[in-house]
């Protein structure tokens, strides 16, 4: 593949600019010693979010802090008006980049008050905004969505595991992993259906969309119910018109987990990262895949440049 594709990452020391070729030491390198946890990157835009530093939009050579500074944040995200959006824990959607940070109101999304985690707060983990829509994901709670940038909201669970990792959006066709498996709904989340077809171990957790191939990372379980092997992760894909879809293995046997941010996809380029630094690309839409390097720290996140598209 050209050298000329790049990724930012999210790493347990800080974030790194790399080149999806593998080769070389990373291009850039910043926040040494920072546990960065989110990073996103849309037109000339990256924001990330670190660890005592709170979110971090990219700004010429150097970055900017657009607050949150004390907050657990878990996902940074970038609206179509080049707004930004943090999710945190206790699950707080903010709205960030002109003048201090706006929490947007999620008191009133009708399953709000069931909202838990197996350790005490749930978390927003994953925003999507398509023009004035928005989805959040929430562990566990779901997904809920707006259609008016955030005023008003709606649960969007029937069928659905609401231990939600991860949701892509291809208009009303939305597609969510879970600590459950897999689930495709196409009525804009209205209804849910479970389809897991080849799928051989159920901690679903990074999704992407590459053209028209659904490429999804999952492992045995959570990290706590990890046998001595590791997180036993694999790499799926299957056409997204297939209903049910049918999942292929489509590489295994690397020796991290791809964390529910840490798989991206930009047309036939898909880019996964693992928490044992292993870098791993496909560049035929997930058809193979190959591990080009495995020297990086932890990976949290992945986001593909877009400055470097063909």
């Amino acid at each position: 593949m050209s050298g000329a594709r790049r990724a930012w990452l999210a790493t347990a020391d800080g974030v790194l600019l790399v080149a999806l070729d593998g080769a070389g030491a990373p291009l850039e390198h910043h926040f040494a010693g920072r546990q960065a946890n989110s990073v996103a990157a849309a037109g000339d835009a990256v924001v990330a979010a670190v660890d005592g530093l709170g979110v971090q939009r990219r700004a010429g050579d150097g970055w900017e802090g657009l607050g949150l500074e004390t907050d657990d944040i878990w996902t940074v995200a970038i609206g179509e008006r080049g707004e930004v959006y943090a999710g945190t824990e206790p699950p707080v959607l903010w709205r960030l980049g002109d003048g201090d940070p706006v929490e947007i109101d999620l008191s009133k999304v009708p399953n709000r008050g069931f909202w838990h985690s197996p350790w005490g707060p749930a978390n927003v983990n994953c925003v999507v905004t398509s023009g004035e829509h928005m989805l959040i994901g929430v562990e566990v709670g779901g997904v809920a969505a707006s259609p008016d940038r955030g005023v008003t909201w709606d649960a969007r669970n029937d069928g659905l595991y609401e231990d939600v990792h991860h949701v892509v959006a291809d208009g009303d066709r939305l597609y969510a992993t879970t600590g459950m498996g897999f689930h495709r709904s196409v009525d804009g989340g209205a209804t849910w259906t479970w389809e897991n077809d080849g799928v051989d171990r159920g901690y679903t957790q990074g999704l992407a969309l590459a053209g028209t191939t659904l490429v999804m990372s999952s492992s045995s379980g959570p990290p706590p119910l990890w046998e001595d092997g590791g997180p036993d992760a694999a790499i799926f894909s299957a056409p997204a018109a297939d209903r049910p879809v049918h999942w292929r293995v489509a590489l295994d046997g690397f020796s991290g987990n791809v964390e529910r941010q840490s798989l991206q996809a930009d047309g036939p380029l898909v880019v996964a990262a693992t928490t044992a630094g292993e870098l791993i690309v496909s560049t035929d839409g997930g058809a193979t895949f190959r591990v080009v390097r495995d020297d990086l720290p932890e990976v949290r996140a992945v986001a593909i440049d877009p400055s470097t598209a063909g």
